[in-house]
Order: C-alpha cells, then structure tokens, then sequence
C-alpha cells in the first residue's frame, strides 16, 4: 500500500508570499521539514492508520508545476512505520486593532490537546516564520467559518510534540 501527500513547490494566490518557492522539497530532503498538516484531520487518520497496519510507505510528492494541474514529482518514499499522525487545533483569537475598525489575529494551537508555540510546529513544518505558516492555512478559517480549524499532522518520522 502507498499513500500520497503532494506539497506545493510554490506560495499559493492570495498568501503574501504568493510565486515564491516554498522549497518544501529541499527541506523534506535535508531532514528539516519533519511533517505537514493536513486538512480532514480524520481522513488522514484513518488513511495513515491504514497504512502502518498494511505496512506499506508514504510517498511525499510535489506538483512539477500547477497544482492539480501538473505531473507529480516524488521526493522522498517513507516506510509506514516511521510515520505517524497528531491532531492540530489551530485557534485564531481576533482583537481589535490600534483604531476604529481595524483588528488583527493571533493563534494558539495544541497538539493532541496540549499547548505548543506557533513558532515551533511552523519550523517543523519547514516555513521560515509562524507568520507564512498561518497565512497559508488561514484560508480554512473562512472555509470553514469558525475560529477554530482542526487539522492532521503528518508526522514523517518518530519526533512527536
């Protein structure tokens, strides 16, 4: 059994970083980007439960271009019982801001409900700052209006939080 996690090779539309290099693929390499997170966290649950009991291997992919639109180029292959998945609730918590109208977010998050920093779980994940890590998942706020998203995190070795 082989299950798939493609990453992006670029910042999405709309992320401030949009067209730049994510070089997620490097960093999976190097050993520096350790999981990704996932939306359906129950899904990915399920899928890499699956996986470690068929023993098989997660295969780690990028787009070679457009996502969904493109060739998928594979990274790295993963034996299953390297890998493993936590539960992430990211909370954005909205305050008003310096004058009338504005506002601005900040997030907490836990991981299999306990606390970990932003920052932490963002360099693992192999963004360069918590500030990328939550504008690219920002998006499932709205999605999903609420302040709180519940997400997968793929672990691609033993390291838990």
């Amino acid at each position: 059994m082989k299950v798939v996690v493609t990453l992006t090779k670029q910042f999405f539309k709309g992320h401030p970083r949009a067209g730049q290099p994510t070089d997620f693929a490097d960093l999976v390499r190097s050993g520096k980007k350790i999981h990704t997170c996932r939306d359906n966290a129950d899904y990915w649950s399920g899928k890499i439960e699956a996986l470690r009991d068929a023993g098989g291997t997660l295969c780690i992919r990028e787009w070679s271009g457009k996502p969904y639109r493109s060739p998928q180029d594979t990274i790295i292959e993963i034996p299953a019982e390297s890998v493993h998945v936590s539960k992430l609730k990211l909370t954005r918590i909205t305050q008003p801001g310096p004058s009338v109208g504005t506002f601005y977010h900040n997030y907490a998050a836990k991981v299999n409900g306990k606390s970990v920093r932003i920052e932490e779980i963002a360099e693992h994940d192999g963004f360069t700052s918590s500030r990328d890590f939550v504008a690219f998942l920002d998006p499932l706020f709205t999605k999903y209006q609420s302040t709180d998203i519940h997400l997968a995190i793929i672990h691609f070795n033993e390291f838990n939080y």
